[in-house]
């Protein structure tokens, strides 16, 4: 059978789609490149710890810090538990008559500095119960409040921590949690007080966002009055993280950290891979560093030590070190999504009528991609759009292979390639904005793009290379069985490690291999993509191409074995396309880990075809000689 279900205009227009879709991802490229700048922040208290183990003084260390790349510190609000422990502040007792245990009736403070301090945080966590009770001197009265609750009441800031920042010139991040019953007047409260510590960036502490939940949008007008920015950190799971990231991204800085537990088992090289890939690959604008190691004859100086490398690192992959900023908003006008949904729907309609050849049914399916096309005007149909396009171009580079039957492997190789990847760049060209940068929206539909067209793939090649009349009359073999369950193993386990939160990890072997790769290349490829899907790629074109030498019997024999090669090797095919659907990973470095995997695929299937070529011949069935 013939395949003659693609339009002469197709691949033309498959390149007027790459080209209209490269305006938005040429916007996206100069906007990521203008910002570039990682702040590099650490924990005052890990660092005045360090200095004291060795003999140091916390200004000395901050000194020596920041001429490895430290910008920053963190500084974890205080409670009146943490005063009260390092007795700065003690519970009150009138001598005529016990407080009860668990309400006492004032504090007495050790400085009476630290009176106004801890006035102002109980009007700020206490409201009007506070403004009933009274300070004299180094003591104060306290309403009926219990001292459990008392002790978790948060203080503020410690003031001489950023007194010593600010005298360094260093960013404050303040972490502050969200204790139980704050107001929205205390969520705002607690922001404006931090930032009239120094603090610039806010870093939940604990498992919620301040003000979550009914205080929430006091909690981001407290951002914007006080002017300070939200660090959203990486892979943590925090209650309403997602939602300052969807509501406020013009106030979203990225943060990646490591916990101790997490470094202690990388080694040195590893642990800083980390940091500089957080930063170069994903966006990350803050790195929270902690120390390697706590336990050395210098602790500092191995700490500054391993800052210095992340620093240099980061430099050496094109990256800065600056204060953070927010990237301008890189989302384009509603006409140029319209438009590029527009040129995107005949592609729709051709991967449609790859499977549907009665004209009036073809009719209606051009009607219906115009309809989906329209609704790209709301964010939905944006999605849906990107989801269409990004199978279509797989679908459609395989189908013109089984039509054209290209009797050059490197113009199969090619053509299929380029197809295929239009089907990426149209998720990253429909798909632009700041809200996508920072991941608080993303390509939701990753899963289904990549793994639907690879079964399609299958039934359009075995369609066309399968006598199927024959193939139901022959019996199972052993073989045929055992290729059957292992295709099916290697979908599953495709789709158990597919997509941006996988919960199935490498294996050492595999992340051994990770490790060579990201030493000797710019950027690592995707496994899926070099070692299976674009040798197979080169193979499945070599083997097409011989197969349509053969007689009508040698074509039977093996049409079924290059229907499956083609159809495994679709799956470099959508991983192309599913690289560029990482929409918060910089694009260039996503074009150039397709070229990368691309070129080395290519090589890997060259050395298997000429391998295969040669075992054949052995065998008196040798595939013919395929350029």
């Amino acid at each position: 059978m013939n395949f003659k279900s693609l339009p002469k205009w197709i691949l033309p227009w498959a390149l007027l789609v790459a080209l209209v879709s490269s305006v938005a991802i040429v916007q996206r490229y100069r906007v990521e490149a203008r910002n570039k700048s990682v702040c590099l922040v650490a924990e005052y208290e890990t660092i005045e710890a360090l200095a004291s183990a060795q003999g140091l003084t916390i200004d000395r260390a901050l000194e020596n810090l920041k001429q490895q790349g430290l910008l920053g510190v963190a500084l974890t609000e205080e409670t009146l538990g943490d005063l009260i422990g390092q007795g700065r502040v003690a519970f009150s007792v009138p001598a005529n008559q016990p407080a009860k245990e668990d309400v006492p009736v004032g504090l007495t403070f050790a400085d009476q500095r630290e009176v106004a301090r801890v006035r102002k945080a109980l009007q700020i966590r206490f409201q009007g119960l506070v403004g009933r009770s009274e300070g004299r001197g180094a003591t104060m009265s306290l309403p009926q409040i219990s001292a459990s609750v008392l002790r978790q009441t948060p203080v503020g800031l410690n003031p001489v921590q950023a007194m010593v920042a600010q005298r360094h010139g260093l960013i404050i991040v303040a972490r502050c949690s969200n204790p139980n019953g704050i107001s929205g007047a205390g969520v705002r409260g607690t922001l404006a007080w931090a930032k009239s510590s120094g603090a610039t960036i806010y870093l939940p502490q604990g498992e919620q966002v301040l003000g979550r939940r009914d205080a929430f949008e006091e909690m981001l007008t407290g951002l914007r009055e006080s002017e300070m920015f939200y660090a959203s950190p990486e892979f943590a799971k925090l209650g309403g993280d997602a939602n300052v990231l969807d509501k406020a991204p013009d106030l979203v800085l990225r943060l990646h950290s490591a916990q101790a537990a997490e470094l202690d088992k990388l080694p040195e090289q590893d642990a800083v891979d980390r940091y500089v890939k957080a930063a170069r690959e994903r966006s990350m604008r803050i790195l929270l560093i902690r120390p390697l190691s706590v336990a050395s004859a210098l602790p500092l100086g191995s700490f500054a030590d391993f800052m210095k490398r992340i620093t240099t690192e980061i430099r050496r992959e094109g990256g800065d070190i600056g204060a953070p900023k927010i990237s301008p908003d890189n989302a384009m006008p509603k006409l140029y999504v319209m438009a590029l949904s527009l040129v995107g729907a005949p592609l729709v309609w051709a991967a449609f009528c790859l499977f549907a050849t009665n004209a009036r049914v073809r009719a209606g399916l051009a009607m219906l991609a115009f309809a989906l096309a329209l609704a790209a005007a709301v964010k939905t149909g944006q999605q849906v759009m990107a989801l269409l396009v990004s199978m279509a171009a797989p679908l459609i580079a395989f189908a013109w292979l089984i039509d054209k039957k290209p009797k050059s492997l490197i113009h199969g190789y090619v053509v299929v390639s380029l197809v295929s990847l239009v089907g990426g760049l149209y998720v990253a060209g429909m798909l632009t904005g700041l809200n996508y940068a920072i991941r608080a929206d993303e390509f939701r539909a990753v899963k289904l793009s990549v793994f639907l067209p690879i079964p399609l793939v299958g039934f359009l090649c075995a369609r066309e290379l399968v006598d199927w009349k024959a193939a139901l009359k022959s019996p199972i073999t052993w073989g045929a069985a055992g290729i059957g369950v292992l295709v099916l193993a290697v979908l599953m386990l495709m789709v158990a490690r597919t997509g941006n939160d996988s919960g199935v990890g490498a294996s050492n072997t595999e992340l051994l291999m990770r490790n060579v790769l990201d030493r000797v290349l710019y950027v690592r490829p995707r496994t899926k993509e070099f070692l299976i899907g674009h040798p197979l790629l080169v193979v499945g074109c070599g083997l097409l191409a011989w197969v349509m030498t053969l007689p009508e019997e040698g074509r039977a024999k093996w049409g079924g074995w290059v229907a499956v090669a083609l159809m495994l090797a679709s799956m470099g095919q959508t991983d192309v396309v599913n690289t560029l659907t990482h929409l918060h990973i910089p694009v260039g470095l996503s074009l150039i880990r397709i070229a990368e995997g691309w070129v080395l695929g290519g090589v890997f299937g060259a050395i298997l075809w000429f391998v295969f070529q040669r075992l054949a011949l052995r065998s008196n069935t040798a595939p013919a000689e395929v350029p």
